[in-house]
């Protein structure tokens, strides 16, 4: 599992900027709904930039699991983030470590996440109709008591998964966050911009650093 992913990656050398910065993973976007969208090309130029520096994450919103398949065998990605409506029967199809994103600003169906084909979740600040980059906070707090046996503790035995927190996170937040919650890891977009799609070298840096020093003090 990566701790810290720095998700909607738009250019080579935002990927470069983000593993010299010291990120363990970094999400392509490949919806193209989103205003950080990539296209196969420039998803292609990504992954050979990251190299073996990090993870890649191809990111879907409800995209067929073929589709899924051929494309990231064409760009060389082995690692999935389901950020729509997928379902299991879905996600059961995709042959790669997949990560189902929660979108817990909305209401969020419990049975349907219990038993979901899945090595990991994302919580973020989502709701229906929207998928990531909203920039919301979440109450950090209560998430594990909301989705109950559904998220992992970090180093404690017992049931859920590992899970990757999202949702508002800035280099000024990240580590109360991290405080609050107890995730395994982070995940930040919109929250290291200058704009949509560009990252700012010192807010990735920062972000970085305090998020690394925020899983090591929670003990993720």
């Amino acid at each position: 599992m990566f701790r810290v992913k720095i998700c909607g990656v738009t250019t080579p050398a935002d990927a470069e900027l983000a593993v010299a910065c010291g990120a363990d993973a970094v999400g392509i976007n490949l919806f193209r709904g989103s205003r950080r969208f990539v296209g196969e090309g420039a998803a292609r130029e990504i992954v050979r930039a990251v190299g073996d520096g990090a993870e890649v994450f191809a990111v879907f919103v409800n995209e067929a699991p073929e589709t899924i398949r051929e494309l990231c065998a064409r760009i060389g990605v082995a690692r999935v983030q389901l950020h729509g409506d997928e379902t299991a029967g879905v996600a059961g199809r995709i042959p790669f470590w997949r990560m189902k994103a929660v979108h817990a600003g909305g209401e969020v169906d419990l049975d349907a996440l219990r038993g979901y084909p899945c090595e990991a979740f994302l919580v973020d600040a989502g709701k229906a109709g929207e998928y990531g980059g909203t920039g919301k906070e979440l109450p950090w707090a209560t998430l594990r008591d909301r989705f109950g046996g559904l998220l992992a503790k970090p180093g404690e035995p017992g049931p859920g998964k590992p899970w990757a927190l999202a949702g508002g996170l800035t280099p000024g937040n990240v580590e109360r966050a991290i405080a609050l919650a107890r995730p395994f890891a982070v995940d930040v977009a919109s929250g290291v911009e200058s704009a949509p799609g560009k990252k700012d070298p010192d807010q990735v840096y920062a972000f970085i650093e305090k998020a690394r020093r925020g899983l090591l003090l929670a003990g993720a």
